[in-house]
């Protein structure tokens, strides 16, 4: 496996060059929210230091309790998740997880899920000062109204730290749109997309996984390019370098690594080794 000769490296890779503490990245290749756990989760699967930056699972501001029912259902090429975002808050996470991200050998982009503007001021000035942490994460929900997702972005733009603005699959446009006007740094692609399937016991409804979904996840980088001039990180079903090759051929600047890590983590390390530079 061979990186894309004409991708930049390592040492340039900045996703917010004019940013006042930029965004650098030492490998284009981050580990996904929602995938890889809080911090050091995989330091034995995983050589982490090969990553561009881990992004922490999902904390919101107060703790949160899993969903109930059934949190997983087998689909074509993947699976449906539906957890609730299970997370200890956010003054718990520092606690537990701070101490660790200051002394892990990559970057940490902390993913938060929140519920307004005021809760994004409070949570994205805690996270400044911790050692490491490069920047930020926002996801919403797939019917997040655009409005209250705007001033929620506002809100975390006016902080320190890079923010990057997760774009669920269906309203890619819309959301680059409003995180572009409210000063993110970057969006990602995406928040995974909705499946809902038929069980004995009623409708399951959850987010996809699965390498099955990274074909889609080209062809919305390829439309969303024209349509953004932030810098595009892709996520989405990337299981090879192949995949790596062709959403960077598409117009993005980095990737997101998701399941592919709970299927076949050797493979991971492959793929990081192919991108050390």
């Amino acid at each position: 496996m061979k990186a894309a000769p004409d991708t930049e490296p390592a040492s340039a890779l900045d996703l917010a060059p004019e940013h006042k503490r930029g965004f650098p990245l030492k490998s284009p290749l981050l580990a996904a929210s929602g995938c890889w756990g809080y911090a050091n989760e995989y330091a034995d699967l995983i050589e982490m230091s090969l990553l561009g930056a881990l992004i922490t699972n999902p904390i919101s501001r107060r703790p949160r309790k899993p969903a109930g029912g059934a949190h997983a259902r087998s689909v074509a090429g993947g699976v449906a998740l539906h957890t609730g975002l299970p997370n200890p808050g956010l003054s718990a996470a520092l606690r537990r997880f701070a101490p660790i991200w200051r002394r892990m050998p990559c970057a940490v982009i902390v993913h938060l899920a929140l519920r307004d503007a005021g809760e994004a001021r409070k949570c994205v000035e805690r996270l400044e000062d911790v050692e490491n942490v490069l920047a930020i994460e926002l996801g919403f929900r797939h019917d997040e109204d655009a409005r209250a997702a705007a001033a929620t972005v506002t809100a975390a733009a006016q902080g320190l730290l890079p923010l990057v603005v997760q774009v669920p699959f269906s309203r890619t446009a819309e959301f680059s749109a409003l995180a572009e006007q409210a000063g993110a740094q970057a969006v990602s692609v995406s928040a995974p997309p909705r499946a809902a399937l038929t069980a004995a016991e009623g409708w399951f409804e959850g987010r996809m996984y699965g390498g099955a979904l990274c074909a889609h996840t080209v062809q919305v980088v390829r439309a969303l390019r024209s349509e953004t001039d932030l810098p595009i990180i892709a996520a989405g079903g990337v299981h090879s370098a192949e995949q790596i090759n062709a959403l960077l051929s598409a117009g993005a600047r980095a990737v997101q690594l998701d399941s592919v890590v709970w299927i076949d983590a050797p493979k991971v390390n492959a793929i990081l080794q192919s991108w050390k530079r």
